[in-house]
Order: C-alpha cells, then structure tokens, then sequence
C-alpha cells in the first residue's frame, strides 16, 4: 500500500513537471523519501526507472507535435528539453525507429506512451519465501563507497561496485579473510552508502562498519549477480510488502559466497531485510 502510494505521488510530480528538468534527489524530498526508494519502488512497480519514463513519455508527446506540424524541429526539440535538434533526433529515432522527419509519414507505427495510472492486481506467482532470523553481525571490515544520486538510474549499480572491486583486487583482498562478503546499503538523501566487506575482529587499516539489528526476513536467491539484487527487490516492492512491515530507509544486507562469477549464473545470495 505505502509503495502505490508513493508510486501515485511519482507519477503525479512527473506529469507536472514533465517539460522542467527533473532532478531524482529534488523529487524525493518533494514526497519525503530516499531517491533509492523513490526510484527502486517505481522500477520495480512499473518495470521502468523514472528516468526512462520520463523520457517515453516526452518522446511520445513530441512525436504527437511533429505530426499536427505546427512547430519546427527546434521548438519541439527545445520544448521537451533537448540542447539541439540533433540531439533530440537521435532519441526520437531510437525510441520510435524513425527520423523527425519520417514522423509524419509513419504516424500509424510512431510509439505511443502515456499517463501511466495505479491500480491494484492479482497473480498466481507467489512471491519469494523467506525465514525469519536472528543474525548479529557486531563488526565487519572493507571498503566503503558512496553512490550518488543520478547514479542509481543504473539499474546494475551494485553489480557494477562489485565487479569494480573484483577488477582492483578488493574482493580478492576480502576473500583471503572470509569465503562470505556482505553488501551492506544505506539510502540516504543524496544517493546511497555501500559498504562492502567481512566479519572480522583483526586489526586492519581496512574500514570497519557496525550493525546493530539483530532480526531478518531473508531471502534466498541464485543466478547472474546482474539480477540477483533487483529480482528480490521486485518481489518485495510487488508482493512481500503487502505482508511484511520492514525498516525502511535503514540498511539492507546482501550476503555473497566468494568468489563471485560475473559470467556465470550459479552466484548465491542471501538478502537480509531488517524487521521489528
């Protein structure tokens, strides 16, 4: 319910400001919440970040100007936020397949993309299973990255982290430790705090993190690390949520064995989301 709800504020902001610059952070505040909850709820709602949205919405508009033929190129490129019109003719062609120029002669196959609208649904596919556990993890070492706001449009940001520090060495430093590395994420304001590293009580120069909640639903999953994250969001946002209250905005925990496979879709993850 808190999720649709959000999502519905979304769409509203969206809709009102849809030929202004839209800024992730500046949304978020407008409906009080974290840009990682903002964005990750509506992907996951509507299979779509906002930025992606925004730009249907904007190119299937403008492809409605093109067609009555009352503005120029320029105009309609500069009214939906474009620098140029090659700019603008680039996306249009992407999206639609067709040049501005081709637009009126190929209305009938322009893509059309409006106003999406909440409501709510059913489905036969139960959603993830989870146990409810107890689980103290009093300290961890490793590195800690911050995550800006416009970057959590990527929606393969933590795999991306992940491959990162598996590219400079750091993972293979954490492996020499534990066969376990836990991905810890904070929301915040202006983007997201990733800590990623391994229980461990060793002196080190290496950065240290404390949790202090103790009880879990945790969900298992296994498959390609791109999608392992997202795949357990989703069923949380769409069906889980609905059942389960959960700290939101505090931090969430996803635990990988080591090594990861980057190519491969045998990676296990449990994914720790905090509870009262």
């Amino acid at each position: 319910m808190e999720s649709l709800k959000m999502i519905q504020q979304t769409i509203v902001y969206l809709e009102d400001n849809l030929l202004k610059k839209i800024q992730l952070d500046e949304l978020a505040r407008h409906i009080d919440e974290t840009p990682f909850h903002v964005n990750q709820s509506f992907t996951m709602i509507t299979g779509m970040n906002i930025e992606e949205y925004v730009t249907r919405r904007r190119l299937s508009d403008a492809a409605v100007e093109l067609v009555k033929g009352n503005m120029s190129l320029l105009e309609i490129a500069e009214k939906y936020g474009y620098p140029d019109a090659l700019s603008f003719s680039d996306d249009f062609r992407d999206y639609h397949g067709y040049s501005p120029l081709q637009a009126r002669a190929h209305q009938q196959d322009l893509k059309s993309f409006n106003r999406l609208y909440v409501k709510f649904g059913v489905t036969e596919q139960p959603p993830l299973s989870y146990m409810i556990q107890h689980k103290r993890l009093s300290r961890l070492i490793g590195y800690r990255l911050q995550v800006s706001t416009p970057a959590l449009y990527n929606h393969f940001f933590l795999a991306d982290l992940l491959y990162d520090l598996e590219d400079n060495g750091q993972l293979n430093e954490l492996k020499k430790r534990s066969e376990s590395v836990y991905v810890i994420v904070h929301p915040h304001t202006y983007g997201v705090e990733v800590f990623v590293g391994v229980e461990s009580d060793e002196t080190t120069q290496l950065e240290t993190e404390h949790l202090h909640h103790e009880k879990f639903a945790v969900f298992k999953s296994r498959g390609y690390v791109d999608y392992l994250f997202n795949e357990v969001w989703q069923s949380i946002e769409q069906q889980v949520a609905v059942m389960l209250d959960y700290k939101k905005n505090d931090y969430y925990i996803a635990q990988f064995n080591l090594p990861i496979d980057f190519d491969g879709h045998s990676n296990k993850m449990q994914f720790y989301l905090p509870i009262d």
